[in-house]
């Protein structure tokens, strides 16, 4: 350990370091101008909903066109749930079953715990905030009480996740890197000051004096100075807590995690307990040569400003202008009668001159022509098309407006591929606390491959056999309904890959192509458990309803070694199973053959036609047994549209 190094000065200067690491940071972010883009974003997106009046006669209007490209893209991304697939350590069968087990636990925990919301929420902020981040953690006095200590009688926890998302502006880190491979972060988030001075009672008198205006560096914020005025100190019980997380590396072998809530009060010191320092951005896009995310959408705020401007002067001429002015000759002298509501009786002198009516709301068709220009524009930087935006042109067809949507997901790929690297990265953490932590067994709301949900105790030593999470991305295809479409008929027109009306509006509505394919994999587990049990010498049991020319092929892999050949107890084992899954393939009905959708074994052979003739003819080119094979040989038909009836009467 170093300790020149900041990172690992003493207790007792540690906070010190931390608190003015924060603090260059923030004068950073302002000193640079992120602080003051982060802001015109903010404000733009979340803008005041009122039309202001700049003078006696100028009027501004904001038409909020920026948040509705980034919702729109927003809704892209996320639209999808993401598809778990867990990764196992080795290739047995225990392993396999960790694996499922690991889909099933972070289903639960995404949904139970918020923790999908907080990923949407993160994706957003990158969007329009340039970074959205989330942290993941283990809080070990929190979950359900499973015992007590028996010395202070104190209840223990069984411990649960700790998950946040920040903004930029809550997460410091080395501003000078080129790079996004961070060492450290100090990550600030606001906790109720009540609570932990019930978790940290020794610190009882420090944390209750914690004035909750500290949360409001309001010089520094994304609402601005105005912010710091709409609160008083008793207004709010959160006050900030800086967390240290340093990676392991050579200067610090065990990393480090510091909680502190400024440079006097520390809540925790110590060694880094996580394998990775579980902070994860979402970005659209890395800025060259720095530290920092960037979201191109933000290159609409000067569009929509001018589009503002634009408007503005539309709406200003209309309400200065929208009630009717009259010219009168001078010396004519009108004279106004009301009969009744609304009618009412000019008088005038007719020989000094004839009134009229002025047209003062006539507004140069350049300036309406300018707007539209200013939204094409805006459509080609954010890549959104009008269709996403619910204004398709009329005579488009609905081929062409899918594939402009598929267009416009695609061009979403930069932001899509770190939000789908976050999702796993998240994942990964997840179960990688779980199998450090979770040493209590708990229980959980698994739905398995079925989807019928059931509750299921669990503890870290029934997921060791998990190595990595990963998401599988969702062709663009699946996440517009006329994709879905295309999808569900092209299998419909594939021998054997849809058969019920079930699948078909299945694939139809949601995309999901596992149903087709459920049974294959199940088959597949069950020969991977039998194959462990064979290579042990273990007797394993044929039924009819198994897929016996998939099983004897897979089954006699487990011969494919000198090992196993050379163990008289496996290759009798194996050759006993195979013997038996012939024996029920041979004397199989034909008609359950056919329901298991299975090839039989045992063809009877052709019949034998008459043996040639001595002594005839010699064959003749195009009358021999090669031409006449080549005659009755049908070339397949080129693939037909799929039948609409063809689950009439199903």
């Amino acid at each position: 350990m170093i300790h020149e190094y900041w990172a690992s000065k003493g207790p007792d200067e540690i906070a010190n370091e931390i608190m003015d690491k924060f603090d260059k940071y923030k004068k950073y972010t302002e000193s640079s101008g992120i602080l003051s883009e982060l802001r015109k974003s903010y404000n733009t997106f979340y803008p005041k909903v009122n039309i202001e009046s700049v003078d006696q006669s100028l009027k501004a209007i904001h038409i909020n066109h920026y948040a509705s490209y980034v919702r729109n893209i927003h809704n892209m991304i996320t639209g999808s749930r993401p598809a778990w697939d867990t990764r196992a350590i080795n290739t047995d069968l225990e392993s396999q079953a960790d694996t499922q087990l690991g889909v099933g636990l972070l289903d639960y925990y995404m949904r139970e715990k918020h923790i999908e919301t907080k990923l949407i929420d993160s994706c957003m902020k990158a969007l329009f905030l340039r970074e959205g981040w989330i942290s993941l953690g283990w809080n070990a006095t929190g979950g359900k009480v499973y015992g007590a200590n028996p010395e202070t009688g104190e209840p223990i926890h069984e411990g649960d996740f700790e998950c946040d998302t920040h903004t930029m502006l809550d997460v410091a880190r080395d501003v000078k890197r080129r790079d996004a491979n961070h060492e450290w972060f100090i990550v600030r988030r606001f906790k109720n000051k009540w609570n932990l001075a019930a978790k940290y009672p020794e610190l009882l008198e420090k944390i209750k004096a914690l004035m909750p205006d500290n949360r409001f560096d309001s010089q520094y914020e994304l609402g601005g100075v105005h912010r710091s005025n709409e609160f008083k100190n008793d207004d709010s019980d959160l006050v900030p807590v800086y967390e240290l997380r340093h990676a392991k590396t050579e200067a610090l072998p065990q990393g480090r995690l510091v909680q502190i809530c400024n440079d006097e009060i520390k809540l925790f010191d110590g060694p880094l307990p996580y394998a990775d320092l579980y902070t994860f951005p979402i970005t659209a896009g890395h800025q060259t040569d720095s530290s920092f995310g960037y979201s191109y959408l933000m290159d609409l705020l000067p569009v929509n400003d001018a589009f503002d401007m634009t408007v503005s002067s539309i709406l200003t001429n209309q309400a200065a202008n929208a009630v009717q002015n009259f010219q009168v000759p001078k010396g004519a002298a009108p004279k106004v009668t009301n009969i009744m509501d609304g009618m009412n009786v000019w008088e005038y002198d007719i020989k000094a001159g004839k009134m009229e009516s002025m047209d003062l709301l006539k507004t140069a068709p350049e300036v309406f022509n300018f707007a539209n220009f200013l939204i094409s524009q805006s459509d080609l930087i954010s890549n959104v098309s009008q269709i996403g935006r619910g204004n398709a042109p009329n005579n488009m067809s609905g081929t062409a407006m899918a594939l402009l949507q598929q267009q416009a997901i695609q061009s979403t790929s930069g932001v899509q591929t770190s939000y789908t690297i976050t999702i796993e990265n998240v994942g990964s953490a997840m179960i990688e606390l779980l199998q450090t932590f979770a040493v209590v067994p708990r229980l959980a709301m698994i739905a398995g491959k079925s989807k019928r949900s059931m509750m299921k105790s669990f503890s870290n030593k029934d997921l060791q056999g998990v190595g990595r999470v990963y998401v599988d991305r969702a062709n663009p295809l699946t996440k517009t309904g006329a994709g879905r479409m295309e999808i569900a008929n092209n299998l419909l027109a594939t021998p054997n890959m849809i058969t019920t009306p079930e699948q078909y509006l299945g694939v139809l509505t949601t995309g999901n192509l596992e149903p087709l394919y459920q049974r294959d994999n199940s088959q597949r587990m069950l020969i991977l458990s039998e194959n462990e049990n064979l290579m042990e010498g273990k007797p394993v049991q044929a039924l009819l309803t198994d897929n016996h020319p998939t099983h004897i092929l897979e089954h006699s892999c487990v011969l494919d070694s000198p090992e196993s050949r050379e163990n008289p107890q496996v290759t009798q084992a194996v050759l006993n199973h195979i013997q038996e899954h012939m024996n029920i393939a041979k004397g199989m009905d034909p008609m359950m053959a056919m329901t298991l959708k299975q090839a039989s074994l045992f063809q009877q052979p052709p019949p034998q036609g008459p043996p040639p003739q001595q002594g005839g003819a010699p064959e003749v080119m195009g009358q021999g047994p090669q031409a006449e094979i080549a005659d009755k040989t049908q070339m397949p038909s080129p693939a037909q549209p799929p039948n609409p009836n063809a689950f009439q009467g199903a």
